[in-house]
């Protein structure tokens, strides 16, 4: 099984600060997201910056698009962005816009988040446009209530996986959670405040780091 990718989720307003996380992480981390907040407060500028600085890396522009999918997936992949957030519960206008501008017209992928209430005629509807990428995001009023995920979600992530989509996962992942996935082919764990509000974040990469191949990896 290939070995998942580590996400670090930049989604503070701030970028002085999420700066300063990725200078002390990025040799641990495999895709930076340039997070919701993040370039809500500093626009395209918080994507520009990150490909300059970090050349080599994935940059995903985590910008959402539920409206005027063409024009935002574009303004992300002139910025320096390889992938752009779309949600589930766009209009098909929109999505099949941010696919003609990412898939057909830049060669590059799309991330699905999907919101609760997706169905399998949706899904196959994402796999006709050539979407690969799904982002499952437990709610924040989940995480609170709930310590593991449930054996319920994580059967959910495996018929995901084998309908063909390649997962990412996030929302409350924490490093002993990331054993839980180990017969589920993950594409990319996303870690945010867990990292960037260590007191040590190089550490806790390399702690997502080492989890993962543990429990992928695990010779």
């Amino acid at each position: 099984m290939r070995k998942p990718k580590l996400q670090l989720a930049l989604d503070m307003p701030d970028l002085k600060k999420a700066f300063r996380v990725t200078q002390k992480v990025s040799e641990e981390i495999d895709v930076i997201e340039a997070g919701t907040m993040l370039v809500l407060e500093e626009g395209m500028e918080a994507v520009r910056k990150l490909r300059v600085l970090y050349p080599s890396h994935l940059i995903l522009a985590d910008i959402r698009i539920i409206k005027a999918g063409g024009k935002l997936a574009a303004m992300a992949y002139d910025a320096g962005a390889n992938w752009v957030t779309v949600m589930s519960d766009a209009s098909e206008d929109t999505i099949e816009a941010v696919v003609n501008e990412s898939i057909k017209r830049r060669g590059t992928d799309v991330q699905v988040e999907i919101n609760v209430g997706y169905d399998d005629q949706r899904l196959s509807y994402f796999r006709s446009l050539g979407i690969r990428q799904l982002i499952y995001h437990r709610s924040s009023e989940v995480v609170e209530t709930e310590e593991k995920w449930d054996n319920e979600t994580l059967n959910e992530l495996q018929r995901l996986a084998k309908m063909g989509f390649e997962l990412s996962i996030t929302g409350g992942l924490d490093v002993s959670d990331i054993p839980l996935f180990k017969d589920i082919p993950v594409y990319c764990f996303i870690a945010g405040r867990k990292i960037c509000k260590s007191p040590d974040p190089l550490a806790a990469a390399k702690n997502y780091q080492d989890a993962i191949k543990k429990a992928f990896h695990p010779d």
